[in-house]
């Protein structure tokens, strides 16, 4: 009897186990924004210090990938003294963008948008 308890408990922790490493793998589509053709996408952020009400400046790099291909400058904007930026993003062909931004302060955003 208790063989059968502990075969059937090993069992059942081998399905766990192949089931966790399985359900990650079986969404393989990468999430991202539906946005209609020769759309503008403006995005805006502020930079934190290393103080309460001080903001780092600098440069901020915008990049972009189409299709899963090269990465691509799209923007290189200032900082305002403030710490805020913008950037603004308008693709030029139908597909599926992915964008990186990354601040003064190394702050990384990505964002991926599907075109129609």
């Amino acid at each position: 009897m208790r063989r059968v308890v502990t075969v059937n408990c090993v069992a059942f922790a081998l399905i766990l186990i192949l089931m966790a490493v399985a359900a990650p793998s079986a969404d393989r589509a990468p999430k991202s924004l539906p946005l209609p053709f020769h759309t503008r996408v403006t995005l805006t952020g502020e930079t934190l210090g290393s103080q309460p009400g001080h903001h780092r400046t600098g440069h901020v790099f915008a990049t972009a990938r189409w299709n899963n291909g090269t990465r691509y400058v799209v923007a290189t904007p200032s900082t305002d003294p403030m710490g805020r930026w913008r950037v603004t993003f308008r693709p030029s062909h139908r597909g599926f963008y992915q964008l990186r931004i990354l601040t003064p302060d190394a702050a990384v955003f990505q964002y991926a948008f599907s075109v129609h």
